[in-house]
Parts: structure tokens; C-alpha cells; sequence
């Protein structure tokens, strides 16, 4: 089986290097509106029968985004440290194929979060994994899957450490623990052994295997 990063990089037609634009603006804005609570605008990057498989959901998109939920403003006091997450995209590749497409946004997802009474950074190296499509002359997003590598934490402030055993960290994947640790869910979030990662091989085969078979079809 040809995989889709197999296809043919490099050397692009103006039409091709216009094309893989526009998707990669595409996905870097999906991640952009997944940070600040743009769902309106991020419904828009999508076809209607898309679906996700992250961390916390797996289904249709339209069940991910639901309704628009305006979050409280709170006034924080003066040099505390605040709850925040975000993506960090160093690139996007994309593949191409006719109407059809997949493109990886490499980043780092960061966290600021107490745990244990201790401010600690929470970092995941990860690829977005997208495969899109073009109908109507118009790109839009039909599925979304995280690829995980590895992480770390580290205290805010160096006086406060956090102690982590490794019996505690027995319980989870190496490349999820500080994801599911922060939230106090022991063993892991649901479907995390099914998550796509480099601990995992065949999570990775499998992820790419499906997109392949999917890339392929014209």
C-alpha cells in the first residue's frame, strides 16, 4: 500500500503552491480558533460530517464545537499565575492529492495548571493530523487526530517542586501523563491507550494506514 507521505513533494505548479496554501491556513486556523473559543469561525473550516478523535472527545464535529460558551471574565490578582493552555505550531506539512489532502501541524501544546498546590508548565511535543477535502471549489476539514511524542512539566517557581513518583507514573503513557496527571485522572483519559503515539507503534499504523486508504481514493 502507498502511504500518503509517499506522494510527490516539491517542485509544485503555482496551482499546487495556492492550493496547499490555502489548507494550511486552514488547519493553523483551526488550532488558532481551538486556543481562543472562536467556534463560530472555527465551524466554519469544517465539512458537516467531520469528525475528531483528541484527548477528551471522540465524534462528530458538530457535537465537539456544540454552542458558543462566553467565559466569565475573573480579576486575578497581581503576579498570580493563571489556568492557560495553547498550541505552539513550528510548521505544517501538507500532501496533496486532487481534491483530496492531509496536512500535519507540528507543535507543542502548553499548559499552566495547579497541581498539587503547585503552579507547574505542562508540555506535549505532538503532530495535528488533518485530512481535508475539497468540495465545491471550497477546502474543508473531515477529520482530526492528535499524534503524540512526548512531555515534560516544570514548576512556575523554583522553590515550589512538585514530587511525581514512578510508581504514580506507572499508571499512564509516557507521552500522556502530564495531560491526564494535571486533570487527576488516574490511569489515564479515556481512549488513551488508543491514542496515536510514538510509544505505540501500531497506534501510529493505524492512524496512517486509515488516512492512506483514504488519501488514495479519487
Amino acid at each position: 500500500m502507498k502511504l500518503f507521505f509517499e506522494a510527490p513533494m516539491g517542485n509544485l505548479s503555482a496551482e499546487e503552491l495556492i492550493e496547499k496554501m490555502k489548507i494550511r491556513e486552514i488547519v493553523e486556523y483551526d488550532r488558532y480558533c481551538t486556543d481562543y473559543g472562536r467556534k463560530e469561525e472555527q465551524r466554519k473550516l469544517w465539512h458537516p460530517d467531520g469528525r475528531l478523535f483528541t484527548t477528551w472527545f471522540e465524534g462528530p464535529v458538530s457535537e465537539y464545537l456544540g454552542n458558543p460558551v462566553v467565559m466569565p471574565k475573573e480579576t486575578v490578582p497581581l503576579n498570580t499565575p493563571v489556568e492557560s493552555h495553547g498550541h505552539r505550531v513550528n510548521d505544517t506539512i501538507v500532501w496533496l492529492n486532487g481534491d483530496r489532502a492531509i496536512a500535519e501541524v507540528i507543535c507543542f501544546l502548553d499548559f499552566r495548571t495547579l497541581i498539587k498546590d503547585v503552579w507547574m508548565d505542562s508540555q506535549c511535543w505532538c503532530r495535528m493530523h488533518y485530512r481535508l477535502e475539497k468540495r465545491d471549489n471550497r477546502w474543508g476539514i473531515l477529520y482530526f487526530e492528535g499524534i503524540y511524542e512526548k512531555d515534560r512539566m516544570d514548576p512556575v517557581f523554583s522553590d515550589e517542586p512538585l514530587t511525581v513518583t514512578r510508581q504514580e507514573l506507572q499508571q499512564y503513557r509516557t507521552i500522556n501523563w502530564n495531560m491526564a496527571y494535571r486533570r487527576g485522572v488516574i490511569g489515564g483519559l479515556k481512549n488513551a491507550d488508543r491514542w496515536a503515539g510514538s510509544d505505540k507503534p501500531e497506534t501510529l499504523e493505524r492512524l496512517y494506514r486509515e488516512s492512506s486508504e483514504w488519501f488514495a481514493l479519487q
